[in-house]
C-alpha cells in the first residue's frame, strides 16, 4: 500500500510540477509530462501498479472528449468555409501512407502522420491573441476539421483491422452510422430542451452550485459516450469525442464551466494519460543516433504533410507567412499523433520501437514547432480584423 501511494504521490506532484516548467520553458506541459513519465518509471520507479494503466485509459477517454468539447460545430457552419477546412486535411491521408510505404516505413505511421488536433493550436492562438484575426480563425477551423476526420479515420481503421472487408465489417459500419445518428438525435433533441428550457441550462452551468450537480454529469455524459461506442464495437475515444461536441454544441454559453471541465481534465485525468506514454517509452531509443535522427526526419514529414495541401493557397495570392504559420502550428498535434500510436501498437500495426519513436517525434515537434510559429506571430498579425 505504501509503494503504491507514494507512487500516486509522485505522479501527482509532477503533474502539478510540469505546467510551471513548461511556461517557463514556452513548451506544452503534456510534452513535459511525457518526459517526466519517461524519466520516473525509468530511473526511480521500475513498475506500473494495476491502478495506473486504468487512470491512463480514464485520461484518454477524458482528453478526447475536451477534444470534441473544442469542436464547435456552430462556428464551422457559420464561417461559410466548413467545406474548405474540411478539404485541406485529406490529402495527407491518401499521399503519407504511400511516401512512408515507399521508404520502407509502416504505412500507419503515414496515417499517423497525417494527424490534426486542436489541443495546441487554441492555447497557442490564444497566447498570441490571433484568434481575432481571419488567419487565427482560419487556422482554427482547419484544425478543428483535421481533428474531426482523424478521429473518424482511426475508428474506420480499427474497424477494418479487427474484422477485414468482410460482411462483419458491413454490420460494425453500420453500427457506427447509428451510433452518430444517435448521437446527431440526441444533439437536436438535448438543443430543442436547452432553448424551451434556459434555466435548467443556467442551473447547470451555475459556478457556486457547491453540489457540483453540472460537473457530475459532464464527467458522466463523457464516460458513458466511450461506453456507448465500446458496446458499439468501436474505440471508446469515437464515443467520449462525440459526447464533447454534443455538450459544445448545446451548451455554447459554457463560460466559467468550460474552465472546470479543463481543471478536471488537464488538472487530474489527462496527465495519467501522458505520464503513462512516457513511462511506455523505451530510454534506449534516446541512445541510438539512428533513431533520434529518423524521428526528426518524421517530425519533417509532418510538417510536409500540413504544408503541402496548403501550397494551392499560396499559388493563389496567401502570404507565405500565412500559409508557414498555419502548416507550423497544425504540425504539433501531440495529443492525436500519441493516441495514434497508442492505437496503432494495439492493433499490431506499430511496435513498440515504432511507438516510441513516433512518440519521441511527438514530442519533438510540440516544441519545435510552436517556438517557430512564436516567430511568425508578428507578422501575421499585419492583418486586419474583419
Amino acid at each position: 500500500m505504501t509503494e503504491q501511494l507514494v507512487t500516486l504521490v509522485m505522479v501527482v506532484f509532477g503533474a502539478a510540477l510540469m505546467p510551471l516548467a513548461a511556461r517557463r520553458l514556452s513548451v506544452p506541459s503534456a510534452a513535459l509530462e511525457i518526459v517526466y513519465g519517461m524519466v520516473l518509471f525509468n530511473t526511480v520507479l521500475d513498475h506500473q501498479p494495476d491502478w495506473f494503466e486504468l487512470l491512463k485509459e480514464l485520461g484518454l477517454i477524458y482528453l478526447m472528449f475536451i477534444a470534441g468539447s473544442e469542436l464547435s460545430l456552430r462556428e464551422l457552419k457559420s464561417s461559410g468555409r466548413a467545406l474548405r477546412y474540411l478539404l485541406i486535411p485529406l490529402p495527407a491521408f491518401v499521399l503519407m501512407p504511400l511516401v512512408l510505404h515507399f521508404i520502407g516505413l509502416p504505412w500507419y505511421l503515414g496515417i499517423a502522420l497525417a494527424m490534426i488536433s486542436a489541443g495546441i493550436v487554441i492555447p497557442v492562438l490564444k497566447e498570441s491573441r490571433l484568434l481575432q484575426l481571419p488567419v487565427g480563425r482560419d487556422i482554427l477551423g482547419v484544425a478543428l476539421a483535421g481533428e474531426l476526420i482523424s478521429i473518424l479515420v482511426l475508428t474506420l481503421l480499427d474497424i477494418f483491422h479487427r474484422y477485414g472487408l468482410t460482411p462483419h465489417a458491413v454490420l460494425e459500419l453500420l453500427k457506427l452510422a447509428a451510433l452518430l445518428g444517435l448521437a446527431w438525435l440526441a444533439l437536436k433533441l438535448l438543443y430543442l430542451l436547452a432553448w424551451w428550457h434556459p434555466e435548467h441550462v443556467a442551473r447547470v452551468m451555475r459556478s457556486e452550485d457547491p453540489t457540483e450537480e453540472g460537473m457530475r454529469l459532464v464527467i458522466s455524459v463523457a464516460f458513458a459516450g466511450g461506453l456507448a461506442a465500446y458496446g458499439a464495437g468501436v474505440e471508446p475515444i469515437l464515443g467520449s469525442f462525440m459526447a464533447g461536441v454534443i455538450f459544445s454544441h448545446v451548451f455554447k454559453s459554457k463560460g466559467r464551466f468550460e474552465d472546470k471541465i479543463n481543471a478536471i481534465g488537464f488538472g487530474f485525468l489527462t496527465p495519467f494519460f501522458f505520464v503513462g506514454v512516457g513511462a511506455a517509452f523505451d530510454p534506449a531509443l534516446l541512445r541510438s543516433p539512428q533513431t533520434v535522427l529518423l524521428a526528426l526526419g518524421l517530425a519533417g514529414l509532418l510538417l510536409a504533410a500540413k504544408l503541402l495541401p496548403l501550397l494551392p493557397a499560396y499559388m493563389l495570392g496567401v502570404r507565405g507567412a500565412e500559409v508557414l504559420g498555419m502548416g507550423l502550428l497544425l504540425a504539433a498535434p501531440l495529443s492525436l499523433l500519441v493516441v495514434a500510436g497508442t492505437l496503432g501498437q494495439k492493433m499490431g500495426l506499430l511496435s513498440s520501437g515504432l511507438n516510441g519513436m513516433l512518440v519521441l517525434t511527438a514530442v519533438l515537434a510540440s516544441i519545435l514547432f510552436p517556438m517557430l510559429f512564436r516567430f511568425l506571430v508578428p507578422r501575421l498579425k499585419q492583418d486586419k480584423p474583419n
